[in-house]
């Protein structure tokens, strides 16, 4: 049962007043609409309840797509495939690949012409060790090559695009079947099952969706959305000010799981934890940057609950996700082919450090095969003691631009580079630049508590990490800016990042 304010409207009601209103909205226009410039515009002129309403439109119209009769079953496959045969999931990935690599040759004039430049058949890749035949295809590919991309047996009319964030770059524009759209719910959905959220119960959201006016400066920084009994909060009106407001709504509103950005989770995390004051929860989920361990020890403390992180793309080639015992991220064999390459898209040793690339299984709209990610991460060797078959990716799982390069060329996780910060007090928050390979920047928002010598000891802590030929620098700043997206890096790096 959905559990709303007595003030707002019931599910019935609701339906009734979108069925109403669909000669003031259009109720086909999506959100990626809403977030266009004019239809920017024309929502944050809106008052509250009526975006309310334009939210739940779109709501609606995506909830019949993706929780209609099929979802039950398809969830409920996709957890019994989890725990299938190692033959029986790479029979499964034969079939699918050889069906999309035959799709793609008769109906994407982009793939078309990359097999006959090489003389090869469909026939010629029957099974993923055979994709390294074929080139990678990198985001400068898709750019230049996005009409030829798609494909010419789906209806351009049940086609939705997709972009990147655009935090690494202008963002990359493509496009999602609806087989893929309902693969990519499903995935995601299996994971909420694994860390115990059934749909329908309440769960609140911490991502970049301009859901409330920027100009805005009272509350409700949050809207509902009430078909999927789902809080959507905003990311860009946490403040010290403001997240008294946020915690008040969370404690009122109750949710199961709340789900988000590991820095935005984090604030409010801290915000409680400052006050001497926990939240409990049944599970936190976290996606889109790298989860720091210190970051997972202090949500999980203060949220009383374990921490679930993911690893997905928008341009739906991969989707990792966390279960139960939490040794890394099980790479969704059912999902899409991942490879681990070098710069050549060459297959690295075992365990080794290396590109994350990518074909999906279920994008017949736009077939994405060797798609280079700009990620980077390592397999495990050992399986998961859940017993799941899904193979391990290390946690060192990032983006390339967050991986600290050495002079002695040694590549430095933004997960060891945590250690030096934890025992210091009086720090609100940070980041790490780094310029070349011979100079860092720190910037540090400083907090109640923080003494001269903390930075001495920070600046040594991490000397001892990426070597003493490493300059680096503390700059004290007032606050430290996210992207248009909402998303905080941690580490940005500069440097040129290759594996040979």
């Amino acid at each position: 049962m959905c559990r709303v304010h007595p003030t707002r409207p019931t599910h019935a009601t609701l339906r009734e007043t979108l069925l109403q209103g669909r000669s003031a909205i259009n109720h086909t226009q999506t959100w990626r609409g809403l977030e266009a410039v004019n239809g920017q515009q024309f929502y944050e002129r809106l008052p509250w309840p009526l975006q309310t309403l334009a939210l739940n439109i779109y709501a609606g119209k995506i909830h019949v797509e993706r929780f209609g009769p099929r979802f039950r079953l398809e969830l409920e496959r996709s957890l019994e495939r989890e725990r299938w045969p190692q033959e029986a999931l790479e029979e499964y990935q034969r079939t699918r690949l050889q069906e999309l690599v035959r799709h793609a040759y008769e109906s994407v004039p982009y793939y078309r012409r990359i097999f006959d430049e090489r003389g090869l058949t469909p026939g010629d890749v029957r099974s993923p060790s055979d994709l390294p035949r074929l080139p990678l295809l990198t985001r400068e590919d898709v750019r230049r090559n996005l009409p030829d991309l798609i494909s010419s047996r789906v209806p351009r009319e049940s086609l939705a695009m997709g972009r990147t964030s655009g935090t690494t770059g202008s963002p990359l524009q493509f496009y999602w079947d609806r087989d893929m759209r309902f693969m990519n719910n499903i995935a995601d959905w299996r994971q909420k099952a694994v860390a115990g959220l059934t749909h329908g119960q309440p769960h609140a959201v911490l991502y970049g969706r301009m859901i409330v006016p920027t100009s805005q400066r009272k509350p409700p920084f949050w809207r509902m959305n009430y078909f999927d009994n789902q809080l959507w909060l905003s990311t860009f009106h946490i403040s010290t000010e403001n997240l008294g407001f946020y915690v008040q709504k969370l404690r009122r509103f109750r949710p199961q799981v709340l789900e988000g950005y590991p820095s935005t989770v984090e604030m409010v995390s801290r915000y409680l934890e400052e006050r001497g004051e926990r939240l409990p929860l049944h599970a936190v989920l976290t996606t889109s940057e790298t989860l720091r361990p210190d970051q997972r020890e202090r949500i999980e403390r203060v949220f009383d609950c374990r921490v679930f992180d993911f690893y997905g793309l928008a341009e739906r080639v991969i989707f990792s996700t966390e279960c139960e015992r939490h040794e890394g991220h099980h790479v969704n064999l059912d999902y899409g082919l991942l490879e681990i390459t070098n710069d050549r898209g060459e297959p690295v040793a075992e365990g080794e450090l290396g590109w994350i690339v990518g074909t999906s299984l279920h994008n017949r709209g736009m077939p994405f095969l060797r798609y280079k990610t700009g990620d980077v991460t390592r397999l495990r060797m050992r399986p998961c003691s859940c017993g799941r078959r899904f193979p391990i990716m290390e946690d060192v799982t990032t983006k390339a631009e967050d991986v600290i390069v050495t002079r002695d060329g040694r590549f430095i996780s933004p997960s060891v580079l945590t250690h030096p910060f934890k025992p210091l007090q009086g720090i609100a928050m940070s980041q790490i630049i780094q310029e070349d390979r011979d100079h860092l920047t720190v910037k540090i928002v400083r907090a109640a508590g923080f003494r001269d010598e903390q930075g001495e000891t920070l600046v040594r802590g991490l000397q001892e990490r990426v070597g003493a030929e490493m300059r680096i620098r503390l700059e004290f700043v007032d606050e430290i800016p996210r992207s248009g997206n909402g998303k905080f890096k941690w580490v940005v790096s500069k440097v040129p990042f290759t594996i040979q």
